[in-house]
């Protein structure tokens, strides 16, 4: 009973402690987002007035390794934004539209 035991408790400790290394892999190989200036932004793909830039959507958010990768609201692309900062326009080059970073 004893050696059941220590099993198990050692498959939980690894699933806890590997799961959320394995869901920064099961995304693959993120694409690296393509920062557009506000300026650009305005010229090239301007938005309807009264409205803004919608947020991205955080790939992952139970996991702290995960941070920065962000999900497009027009696609299910993944985009490596963990050197942008809050706010940073990224273009979703599938739609060809603009999202801001959360």
């Amino acid at each position: 009973m004893k050696k059941y035991l220590a099993l198990l408790s050692a498959l939980i400790v690894t699933s806890l402690t590997v799961a959320p290394l394995t869901k920064v892999y099961a995304l693959g190989e993120a694409e690296p987002a393509v920062v557009v200036s506000p300026e650009d932004a305005a010229k090239k793909y301007p938005m309807p007035a009264g409205k803004d830039y919608p947020v991205g959507i955080n790939a992952n958010t139970h996991s702290a390794t995960a941070s920065g990768f962000v999900q497009s609201p027009y696609s299910s692309r993944v985009y490596d934004c963990r050197h942008l900062g809050h706010g940073t326009l990224i273009l979703d080059e599938g739609a060809k539209k603009l999202f801001k970073k959360p």
